[in-house]
């Protein structure tokens, strides 16, 4: 099988792409060229953004599948169709579990699960751009298969509350400071390993029964927002000083983060990955979040150039734990 990713060293796609790799497919990668790709795939360096490119990129290549990590904007998924439509065997477009209805009517979420997320904006494009691929699979046939990943991380990543991209907050637990949890902590998350989740999106690669159809992917482990953060605290070998704040409160005092929140992680999720598993029964959490989170910070403590703070986001976290404490202080004053 001779595959395309658009995008491929990221934080999903590189495991993603080594598993495409082990399993003996053609991988080629299209890449902005910042990053190595995963040995064994070929590297096609180019302007991501630019989906024009697709066309000339596709035509003659023979390309069985294309799986596209990195469409945010419906603009982009009615250009990428107009490249692809007629040249590839299947089309996997990486949306979000996030496009699920918030608040949920349900803990426990599926494809059957409403789409709706009236709190953030980065979901909203996700969904429109679902609508965009999906018009044109029932007007044309254009062979779509949607994936919904939830919070995936790979060994790059320390997935927190807040930030999973760098080392902020584990820096933080590092100098013994304390750092927000929001709500009460006891909200159940689902955390899963890329690898983990790279079973379930090759495992769809081929099969007709995922034409015209959307996949929830995650793993089976769901553990409190406390638990994440005492695991990770745990990994870094420290004591995790937690600040419990409303989810509400956080986004009165940094709007960008309430939309996360509000929008996504404020709420207990576990996923039905039932239907996925009946394609790719193998998917399952083989790598729980105690063993990941110890390769991830064995990765970020090995090179201090991989422990560098994000000085806003650090000072977005102070400026909430301040505003709390007046709060707090204002409750309690007689």
């Amino acid at each position: 099988m001779r595959v395309l990713f658009i995008g491929g060293s990221g934080n999903i796609s590189t495991e993603c792409t080594e598993a495409a790799v082990r399993q003996g497919l053609d991988v080629c990668v299209l890449t902005r060229g910042r990053s190595d790709v995963p040995k064994g795939a070929i590297s096609i360096v180019g302007d991501v953004a630019d989906r024009a490119m697709l066309a000339p990129l596709v035509r003659g290549k023979n390309f069985d599948a294309v799986v596209d990590f990195l469409c945010y904007e419906p603009s982009t998924a009615a250009a990428s169709i107009a490249a692809c439509d007629g040249m590839v065997g299947q089309y996997i477009f990486l949306s979000s579990a996030s496009v699920y209805q918030k608040p949920p009517r349900s803990h426990t979420i599926s494809e059957a699960t409403p789409l709706g997320n009236q709190f953030w904006g980065y979901a909203r494009d996700k969904m429109a751009c679902e609508g965009v691929f999906l018009d044109a699979y029932r007007k044309s046939g254009f062979p779509l298969t949607i994936v919904r990943p939830s919070h995936t991380y790979g060994h790059t990543w320390i997935p927190t509350a807040f930030v999973s991209g760098d080392f902020t907050v584990a820096a933080r637990m590092l100098a013994g400071k304390p750092f927000v949890v929001p709500g009460d902590g006891q909200a159940l998350w689902t955390i899963t390993h890329a690898r983990d989740f790279a079973v379930g999106l090759i495992g769809l690669l081929g099969k007709p029964a995922s034409i015209g159809e959307a996949f929830t992917i995650t793993g089976d482990e769901a553990l409190t927002w406390d638990e994440i953060h005492q695991t990770v605290a745990s990994a870094l070998g420290v004591e995790p000083r937690i600040v419990h704040v409303p989810s509400e409160f956080i986004a009165a005092v940094d709007p960008a983060m309430g939309e996360r929140l509000l929008g996504d992680k404020a709420y207990t999720s576990i996923f039905d990955c039932s239907k996925v598993k009946r394609i790719v029964p193998e998917l399952r959490t083989a790598i729980p979040f105690a063993q990941g989170i110890r390769e991830s910070v064995a990765w970020r403590l090995a090179d201090p150039a991989r422990m560098i703070v994000d000085g806003v986001m650090d000072g977005r976290i102070d400026r909430i734990l301040a505003a709390w404490e007046r709060a707090i202080a204002t409750v309690d004053a007689p």
